[in-house]
């Protein structure tokens, strides 16, 4: 499997044209809080270091040396060929606004507490270098967009005069929020973004290319698989569910927590809890055998019983990757086979009885990010992916002999 970067909105996150990375997800699903996920806290701050602008010193006394911070942008003159795709000239204005994208992803990692041992290290993958990695995920973010380019015109598909007042419309709107955000794109509001951009190393040019990738993408995605993927085959959606190890379950949960502080109950108030999801599974456990008359009754108990927050969000259960749940949930629903049953199993929420459920193609699926949405559609999604890197893969891409290999220290230091 190709390793990749996980992209976050680092850059620009104006628009969701400039949010979509390589054009292959069509929609962006608002993550939804998920009752059963495991959260992870921030790094804390110590006080143990106070600020300083003194320069660090090494054991002999003397200044350690500053680390060179590369040339960045500067590097290259912005209109500088750096390949070809089927012809199509990629400047180095296009290729660096991907390198610094994942280049600040790395940062932003790093300042959260990642490790990161310099571009040559392996923070992020066992076989290939930080850098590597930075410049496959660059490479594997540019080129889906003149495929997708590609595509739009094997189809038939281009830009048309509403579709130029739409980028423009784009341009103006985020250009307003940039400024007052009054709903009306003055001069003034006009020229600060495009400052802006500048300083994200983004033209207008760019932007408004950009943009015109999403609109393309929003006639030929719909045209291949339907509105949010409504035309793909049962089939498909299921083979990506089990690529992905995607699990469906309920759950009824008792329990054994505040739900306001996350503090455990009273000892005497566990063992209420228990002792109910004891007696609930004994209900479960006697009709578990005729699979309609489990499923009826699990849905009467679970309305009546389950503390689960989410339950009036995911009335028809949870359908969920690997990492999503915490562990104790995960690794049970995993063990049992559809329209399996638990005993009650004890998590740091509380005690589950869980009933394993076939995966639904019409179901809500939680993503590993904790993105919810249709299945179908992300099924479609990584459909459409997987259709651009293919054409990708056929294409004819020549790079200019000082981009591959690049020398990534001397653009971003080390």
């Amino acid at each position: 499997m190709t390793k990749k970067l996980i992209a976050l909105a680092l850059c620009l996150a104006l628009t969701m044209a400039l949010a979509a990375g390589c054009g292959s997800q069509i929609k962006e699903y608002e993550p939804t809080p998920d009752p059963l996920a495991e959260t992870t806290d921030a790094p804390e701050q110590t006080d143990d270091a106070e600020p300083t602008d003194a320069p660090d010193e090494t054991a002999e006394g003397t200044p350690a040396p500053t680390p060179d911070p590369g040339l960045g942008y500067a590097a290259f003159d912005p209109d500088e060929l750096v390949a070809t795709y089927n012809g199509t000239a990629i400047t180095w204005r296009e290729y660096y606004y991907w390198l610094n994208y994942y280049v600040g992803y790395v940062q932003y990692m790093t300042a959260m507490g990642a490790p990161f041992s310099g571009w040559d290290g392996n923070d992020y993958a066992a076989d290939i270098s930080n850098q590597d990695l930075v410049v496959l995920s660059a490479r594997e973010s540019m080129f889906p967009h003149h495929a997708l380019e590609d595509l739009a015109e094997e189809m038939g598909f281009g830009l048309d005069e509403a579709d130029q007042q739409g980028i423009l419309e784009i341009f103006e709107q985020n250009a307003d929020d940039y400024g007052d955000g009054d709903g009306t794109c003055t001069q003034e509001e006009t020229d600060a973004f495009e400052e802006y951009l500048e300083g994200q190393f983004v033209d207008r040019a760019y932007f408004d290319y950009i943009s015109g990738i999403e609109l393309l993408s929003e006639k030929v995605f719909p045209a291949l698989y339907g509105e949010d993927g409504a035309d793909l085959p049962d089939e498909e959606v299921l083979s990506f569910a089990e690529d992905q190890s995607v699990m469906a379950c309920k759950h009824i949960l008792f329990m054994t927590v505040d739900r306001s502080t996350g503090e455990p109950l009273e000892d005497d108030v566990v063992a209420e809890q228990k002792a109910k999801a004891d007696e609930v599974y004994a209900q479960l456990a006697a009709v578990a055998d005729d699979k309609d008359a489990l499923l009826e009754l699990f849905d009467q108990l679970m309305n009546e019983y389950s503390e689960d927050a989410g339950l009036s969000n995911y009335p028809d259960g949870y359908i969920f990757v690997p990492g999503v749940m915490v562990p104790a949930f995960e690794q049970t629903t995993m063990s049992l086979e559809e329209y399996g049953l638990s005993e009650p199993v004890d998590s740091s929420y509380g005690y589950h009885i869980i009933l394993r459920l076939p995966v639904d193609p019409d179901g809500t699926y939680t993503d590993a990010s904790g993105a919810s949405g249709p299945l179908r559609a992300a099924a479609a999604s990584a459909a459409f992916s997987q259709r651009l890197a293919d054409i990708v893969a056929e294409a004819e891409i020549v790079w200019e002999p000082d981009f591959d290999p690049m020398d990534f220290t001397a653009v971003f230091g080390q």
